[in-house]
């Protein structure tokens, strides 16, 4: 089952986006521009970097916007994890390709990105999760920046996975739809804007961004 939570308001079928029954090939394509990859883990995350074993993320990107389906491994069971949009609308203002995180949060205005909440859940036992969501064009609630999204089809999009830890209940709203929820002031990039570092309450676990999927402009 998908756990979704979708960062703006539109029409599911049966739950899920049309990315996720693409994913499972139960329907076509919105467009010709589908990417399927596996998920890969940072070097923050204390594992080899690299792809993993059994992820995958479909996203899909065309005149209506981007959709994603994304299927990981290896988490932390019963931790909280939220998966966030990057979407990179000038990557050619980044010195590497793909941009690097500080490129890409240090001065988003001027790669003119869009950085948003696109899903969130709680690892499974096993350490599984699967999630998905749909980002259509036009201004974009939650976005760490003053930018709008307008060119789906060009942009370079990133998918990461940042982990909050064990379930709070005192804060459980707070730690499925913010960045900062949960985590340490010291756990935090300090080169990402305030409107990220500020958004969700203070907590005592030593967040890290552990996976991500990144899908240059040029492929």
């Amino acid at each position: 089952m998908f756990t979704t939570l979708v960062h703006r308001p539109f029409q599911p079928v049966f739950g899920v986006t049309f990315a996720a029954l693409v994913a499972f090939g139960l329907a076509a394509p919105l467009s010709a521009e589908a990417i399927t990859k596996p998920m890969s883990w940072t070097p923050g995350s204390g594992m080899s970097p690299g792809p993993i074993e059994g992820t995958s993320v479909v996203l899909e990107k065309g005149a209506f916007g981007a959709a994603m389906a994304l299927k990981s491994s290896g988490l932390t069971a019963s931790d909280v994890v939220t998966v966030w949009w990057v979407v990179i609308q000038k990557p050619d203002v980044c010195q590497a390709n793909p941009c690097t995180p500080i490129e890409t949060m240090k001065d988003g205005m001027k790669s003119d990105s869009v950085v948003a909440l696109a899903a969130s859940g709680v690892v499974s036992e096993d350490g599984t999760i699967s999630l998905a969501s749909y980002l259509p064009v036009g201004d974009v609630d939650g976005n760490f920046f003053e930018t709008t999204f307008h060119s789906p089809e060009t942009a370079e999009y990133h998918l990461p996975i940042h982990n909050h830890g064990p379930l709070d209940p005192s804060m459980a709203e707070e730690m499925l739809t913010s960045f900062r929820a949960g985590c340490t002031d010291e756990s935090l990039p300090k080169y990402y804007p305030q409107t990220a570092l500020t958004d969700g309450t203070k907590g005592n676990f030593e967040c890290k961004t552990v996976q991500v999927a990144a899908f240059p402009a040029d492929e």
